[in-house]
Protein backbone atom coordinates (compact mmCIF):
# COMPACT_ATOMS: atom_id res chain seq x y z
CA UNK A 1 0.00 0.00 0.00
CA UNK A 2 2.97 2.34 0.53
CA UNK A 3 3.90 2.17 -3.14
CA UNK A 4 0.30 2.80 -4.19
CA UNK A 5 0.10 5.78 -1.82
CA UNK A 6 3.24 7.26 -3.39
CA UNK A 7 1.79 6.73 -6.87
CA UNK A 8 -1.48 8.34 -5.73
CA UNK A 9 0.21 11.50 -4.46
CA UNK A 10 2.30 11.70 -7.62
CA UNK A 11 -0.80 11.36 -9.80
CA UNK A 12 -2.69 13.89 -7.68
CA UNK A 13 0.15 16.42 -7.95
CA UNK A 14 0.23 16.02 -11.74
CA UNK A 15 -3.55 16.32 -11.96
CA UNK A 16 -3.50 19.43 -9.78
CA UNK A 17 -0.86 21.14 -11.93
CA UNK A 18 -2.73 20.25 -15.12
CA UNK A 19 -6.06 21.54 -13.80
CA UNK A 20 -4.39 24.64 -12.40
CA UNK A 21 -3.12 25.52 -15.87
CA UNK A 22 -6.30 24.58 -17.74
CA UNK A 23 -8.44 26.54 -15.27
CA UNK A 24 -6.53 29.83 -15.54
CA UNK A 25 -9.17 31.38 -17.86
CA UNK A 26 -11.78 30.89 -15.13
CA UNK A 27 -9.93 33.40 -12.94
CA UNK A 28 -11.08 36.09 -15.37
CA UNK A 29 -14.67 34.86 -15.67
CA UNK A 30 -17.52 35.66 -13.23
CA UNK A 31 -17.16 33.79 -9.94
CA UNK A 32 -20.25 31.65 -10.60
CA UNK A 33 -18.21 29.61 -13.11
CA UNK A 34 -15.26 28.79 -10.82
CA UNK A 35 -17.01 25.82 -9.16
CA UNK A 36 -16.86 23.86 -12.44
CA UNK A 37 -13.07 23.32 -12.60
CA UNK A 38 -12.98 22.78 -8.83
CA UNK A 39 -15.50 19.94 -9.09
CA UNK A 40 -13.70 18.45 -12.10
CA UNK A 41 -10.50 18.41 -10.01
CA UNK A 42 -12.34 16.70 -7.14
CA UNK A 43 -13.79 14.12 -9.53
CA UNK A 44 -10.22 13.36 -10.61
CA UNK A 45 -9.29 12.92 -6.96
CA UNK A 46 -12.10 10.39 -6.53
CA UNK A 47 -10.90 8.46 -9.59
CA UNK A 48 -7.30 8.37 -8.31
CA UNK A 49 -8.43 7.12 -4.90
CA UNK A 50 -10.59 4.41 -6.43
CA UNK A 51 -8.29 3.03 -9.12
CA UNK A 52 -4.92 3.54 -7.44
CA UNK A 53 -5.66 3.05 -3.74
CA UNK A 54 -8.88 1.03 -3.88
CA UNK A 55 -10.82 3.62 -1.86
CA UNK A 56 -14.48 3.93 -2.85
CA UNK A 57 -17.18 6.05 -1.22
CA UNK A 58 -20.90 6.53 -0.82
CA UNK A 59 -23.17 9.28 0.47
CA UNK A 60 -26.03 8.31 2.80
CA UNK A 61 -28.95 10.23 4.24
CA UNK A 62 -29.55 12.55 1.30
CA UNK A 63 -33.25 12.56 2.23
CA UNK A 64 -32.30 14.58 5.32
CA UNK A 65 -31.05 17.43 3.15
CA UNK A 66 -33.42 20.29 2.37
CA UNK A 67 -33.45 22.81 -0.47
CA UNK A 68 -33.01 25.75 1.90
CA UNK A 69 -29.51 26.98 2.90
CA UNK A 70 -28.28 25.18 6.02
CA UNK A 71 -25.26 24.93 8.31
CA UNK A 72 -23.35 21.70 7.77
CA UNK A 73 -21.61 20.58 10.97
CA UNK A 74 -19.41 17.63 10.10
CA UNK A 75 -17.06 15.18 11.76
CA UNK A 76 -13.53 15.71 10.45
CA UNK A 77 -11.10 12.79 10.09
CA UNK A 78 -9.56 13.30 6.66
CA UNK A 79 -9.07 15.69 3.78
CA UNK A 80 -11.61 13.58 1.91
CA UNK A 81 -14.77 15.10 3.42
CA UNK A 82 -13.54 18.62 2.72
CA UNK A 83 -13.61 17.84 -0.98
CA UNK A 84 -16.60 15.46 -0.97
CA UNK A 85 -18.98 17.80 0.86
CA UNK A 86 -18.12 20.63 -1.50
CA UNK A 87 -18.57 18.32 -4.47
CA UNK A 88 -21.96 16.88 -3.52
CA UNK A 89 -23.61 20.01 -2.11
CA UNK A 90 -25.07 22.23 -4.82
CA UNK A 91 -23.86 25.60 -3.53
CA UNK A 92 -21.54 25.63 -0.54
CA UNK A 93 -18.69 27.56 1.04
CA UNK A 94 -16.14 27.41 3.86
CA UNK A 95 -14.56 29.86 6.29
CA UNK A 96 -10.81 30.02 5.81
CA UNK A 97 -7.78 31.97 7.02
CA UNK A 98 -7.30 35.30 5.23
CA UNK A 99 -3.63 34.46 4.74
CA UNK A 100 -4.54 31.77 2.18
CA UNK A 101 -5.34 34.54 -0.30
CA UNK A 102 -1.61 35.31 -0.48
CA UNK A 103 -0.63 31.89 -1.87
CA UNK A 104 0.25 32.31 -5.58
CA UNK A 105 -2.37 30.98 -8.03
CA UNK A 106 -4.21 29.00 -5.30
CA UNK A 107 -5.07 32.26 -3.55
CA UNK A 108 -6.53 33.71 -6.73
CA UNK A 109 -8.74 30.67 -7.26
CA UNK A 110 -9.83 30.81 -3.63
CA UNK A 111 -10.71 34.49 -3.87
CA UNK A 112 -12.78 33.73 -6.96
CA UNK A 113 -14.83 31.17 -4.98
CA UNK A 114 -16.14 33.97 -2.74
CA UNK A 115 -15.47 32.00 0.43
CA UNK A 116 -15.59 33.82 3.78
CA UNK A 117 -12.16 34.72 5.15
CA UNK A 118 -11.12 35.58 8.70
CA UNK A 119 -7.98 37.05 10.20
CA UNK A 120 -7.33 34.82 13.23
CA UNK A 121 -5.22 37.57 14.80
CA UNK A 122 -8.22 39.91 14.72
CA UNK A 123 -10.36 41.07 17.62
CA UNK A 124 -14.05 40.64 18.43
CA UNK A 125 -14.99 42.98 15.60
CA UNK A 126 -13.36 40.54 13.16
CA UNK A 127 -15.58 37.73 14.45
CA UNK A 128 -18.69 39.90 14.16
CA UNK A 129 -17.83 40.74 10.55
CA UNK A 130 -17.24 37.07 9.76
CA UNK A 131 -20.62 36.08 11.19
CA UNK A 132 -22.28 38.91 9.27
CA UNK A 133 -20.59 37.80 6.01
CA UNK A 134 -21.68 34.20 6.59
CA UNK A 135 -25.29 35.28 7.23
CA UNK A 136 -25.32 37.24 3.95
CA UNK A 137 -24.12 34.22 2.00
CA UNK A 138 -26.67 31.95 3.69
CA UNK A 139 -29.41 34.47 2.92
CA UNK A 140 -28.29 34.51 -0.71
CA UNK A 141 -28.81 30.75 -1.00
CA UNK A 142 -25.45 29.17 -0.09
CA UNK A 143 -24.80 26.47 2.50
CA UNK A 144 -21.84 26.71 4.86
CA UNK A 145 -19.63 23.73 5.74
CA UNK A 146 -18.15 23.78 9.26
CA UNK A 147 -16.00 21.27 11.16
CA UNK A 148 -16.90 21.98 14.82
CA UNK A 149 -13.82 20.24 16.22
CA UNK A 150 -11.61 22.57 14.21
CA UNK A 151 -9.10 19.94 13.14
CA UNK A 152 -8.95 16.37 11.91
CA UNK A 153 -9.32 13.64 14.54
CA UNK A 154 -8.18 10.03 14.44
CA UNK A 155 -10.99 7.45 14.42
CA UNK A 156 -12.09 6.82 17.99
CA UNK A 157 -10.18 9.80 19.37
CA UNK A 158 -11.93 11.77 22.13
CA UNK A 159 -14.31 14.39 20.72
CA UNK A 160 -13.55 18.08 21.23
CA UNK A 161 -16.40 20.20 19.89
CA UNK A 162 -15.90 23.97 19.84
CA UNK A 163 -18.74 26.50 20.20
CA UNK A 164 -17.74 28.74 17.28
CA UNK A 165 -20.54 27.56 15.00
CA UNK A 166 -23.21 28.53 17.55
CA UNK A 167 -22.78 32.24 16.86
CA UNK A 168 -23.55 31.58 13.20
CA UNK A 169 -26.47 29.33 14.18
CA UNK A 170 -28.02 31.99 16.46
CA UNK A 171 -27.47 34.92 14.10
CA UNK A 172 -28.49 33.28 10.84
CA UNK A 173 -31.50 31.37 12.24
CA UNK A 174 -30.63 28.40 10.03
CA UNK A 175 -30.97 24.69 10.77
CA UNK A 176 -27.94 22.53 11.50
CA UNK A 177 -27.14 19.47 9.39
CA UNK A 178 -24.90 17.03 11.32
CA UNK A 179 -22.65 14.74 9.27
CA UNK A 180 -21.00 11.48 10.40
CA UNK A 181 -18.26 9.63 8.53
CA UNK A 182 -15.51 7.01 8.69
CA UNK A 183 -12.91 8.47 6.30
CA UNK A 184 -10.13 8.35 8.89
CA UNK A 185 -10.07 4.57 8.70
CA UNK A 186 -8.59 4.82 5.22
CA UNK A 187 -7.06 8.29 4.68
CA UNK A 188 -5.68 9.90 7.82
CA UNK A 189 -4.08 13.26 8.54
CA UNK A 190 -0.56 13.66 7.20
CA UNK A 191 1.38 11.71 4.60
CA UNK A 192 0.34 8.30 5.90
CA UNK A 193 -0.37 5.16 3.91
CA UNK A 194 -3.82 5.25 2.36
CA UNK A 195 -5.68 2.00 3.08
CA UNK A 196 -8.08 0.19 0.78
CA UNK A 197 -11.72 0.49 1.89
CA UNK A 198 -15.10 2.14 1.60
CA UNK A 199 -15.68 5.66 2.91
CA UNK A 200 -19.19 6.51 4.09
CA UNK A 201 -20.45 10.05 4.57
CA UNK A 202 -23.85 10.16 6.26
CA UNK A 203 -26.17 13.15 6.55
CA UNK A 204 -28.13 12.91 9.81
CA UNK A 205 -31.51 14.41 10.80
CA UNK A 206 -31.42 18.19 11.00
CA UNK A 207 -31.37 20.14 14.25
CA UNK A 208 -33.94 22.91 14.39
CA UNK A 209 -33.39 26.58 15.19
CA UNK A 210 -33.95 28.26 18.56
CA UNK A 211 -32.02 25.98 20.92
CA UNK A 212 -29.79 27.44 23.63
CA UNK A 213 -26.00 27.10 23.56
CA UNK A 214 -25.62 24.08 25.82
CA UNK A 215 -28.51 22.17 24.27
CA UNK A 216 -27.44 22.68 20.68
CA UNK A 217 -23.81 21.78 21.41
CA UNK A 218 -24.92 18.59 23.15
CA UNK A 219 -27.29 17.65 20.31
CA UNK A 220 -24.63 18.19 17.65
CA UNK A 221 -21.97 16.20 19.50
CA UNK A 222 -24.27 13.32 20.47
CA UNK A 223 -25.75 13.03 17.00
CA UNK A 224 -22.42 13.01 15.17
CA UNK A 225 -20.48 10.88 17.64
CA UNK A 226 -23.13 8.15 17.93
CA UNK A 227 -23.51 7.81 14.17
CA UNK A 228 -19.74 7.99 13.57
CA UNK A 229 -19.15 5.24 16.13
CA UNK A 230 -21.57 2.98 14.23
CA UNK A 231 -19.78 3.68 10.95
CA UNK A 232 -16.38 2.93 12.48
CA UNK A 233 -17.66 -0.42 13.73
Amino acid sequence: MLLLTIIFYGALASWTILMGVLSLPFVFLPSKFIALPAKIWIKGLFICLKYICGVTHEIRGLTHLSDEPIIIVSKHQSAFETFALYYYLKKSFFIHKKQLFYIPIFGQYLMKHNMVSIDRAGQASTMRKMISDVKKKLDSGSTIIIFPEGTRKKPGEKADYKTGFIGIYNTSKRKLQPVALNSGLFWQKGLKVIKRGHIIIEFLPQIDIGLDKKEVLKKVENSIELATKKLLN
